[in-house]
């Protein structure tokens, strides 16, 4: 079976369409079609069913993108291994939105610097979005908040940091204590059903503070905008944001390790891992802590 059209098969399962395939392969659509009909007569199954212009996978299908991605990534970690140490390939990796301005931006430049034939590809997304990309197959590995519910053992974490829950309030305001300061501003919160919007929700209950909500965003830095213009206060993991007067914001940690949050990286145990490692090391020599 050549590799190649298992490439373009999961192309397609990605791009919904012979057309997106071939854009992303840099193919003709006849090429893809022909690939894709290649391994059906290889297989004796249907792989796709045609509605007009979008392409569905049949059950088969979706079986043979599942294993084929897996076969793809054993592929690319045996090249590795062929080329005598040295690490080159491709890593595709998830980020949590408060990782990507803080931990990513210097763990790049590292790897720029001594790791330039490993090519990157950074995927946003929330922790269940990177989670399910994961799972799937379409990432390599994420920086995300550790789940909550024990990790399967196919797959692997190496922990980033912890990152303690932190009162966040406008510059201006009088502080008299981080619960006088909830219970008597409008709150501006995470989203409950995010890990950090679970936390700070924990928090206000163990606490017994009833916050007077104004909003619900799931988006760190919109929420340091809002609180710098006075809008409001919030309950946010310190991920390395800047206090200062100038930027119209102050932060207090609440005191509480148990409220924190840990950061690290999550991967599948297998795939690419001396990449994985040295984006790892990267990390860690980028001065995050």
């Amino acid at each position: 079976m050549n590799t190649r059209f298992l490439s373009t098969l999961c192309a397609v399962a990605d791009a919904g369409s012979l057309a997106g395939a071939a854009r992303a392969m840099g193919l003709s659509s006849a090429a893809v079609a022909e690939q894709i009909q290649t391994l059906e007569r290889g297989l004796g199954v249907r792989l796709i069913t045609r509605l007009g212009r979008a392409v569905t996978l049949t059950d088969e299908g979706r079986a043979v993108v599942t294993a084929g991605r897996d076969i793809l990534r054993r592929v690319a970690d045996l090249t590795q291994v062929a080329q005598l140490g040295r690490l080159s390939g491709t890593l595709r990796i998830g980020s949590v939105s408060t990782a990507l301005m803080s931990v990513v931006p210097p763990t790049l430049r590292h790897m720029a610097e001594h790791h330039p034939e490993i090519a990157l590809k950074i995927v946003p997304g929330t922790s269940s979005q990177l989670l399910s990309m994961l799972e799937g197959g379409a990432i390599d590995c994420a920086i995300t908040v550790r789940p909550t519910f024990e990790i399967a053992k196919e797959f692997g974490w190496h922990l980033i940091r912890e990152e303690p829950l932190t009162l966040v309030c406008p510059a201006e305001l009088p502080f008299e204590g981080v619960e006088a300061c909830l219970s008597s501003s409008p709150m501006i919160s995470m989203y409950r059903n995010s890990p950090t919007g679970r936390i700070a929700e924990r928090f206000l209950q163990d606490k017994k503070i009833v916050a007077k909500e104004l909003f619900e965003i799931e988006a760190a830095e919109v929420i340091l905008v809002l609180v710098s213009q006075g809008l409001g206060v919030s309950l946010l993991p310190d991920y390395g944001f800047e206090s200062s007067r100038e930027r119209r914001i102050r932060k207090v940690a609440v005191g509480d390790r148990a409220y924190g949050r840990l950061v690290g990286i999550l991967y599948r145990r297998g795939a690419r891992i001396s990449l994985i490692d040295a984006f790892h090391a990267a990390i860690k020599n980028g001065g995050i802590s």
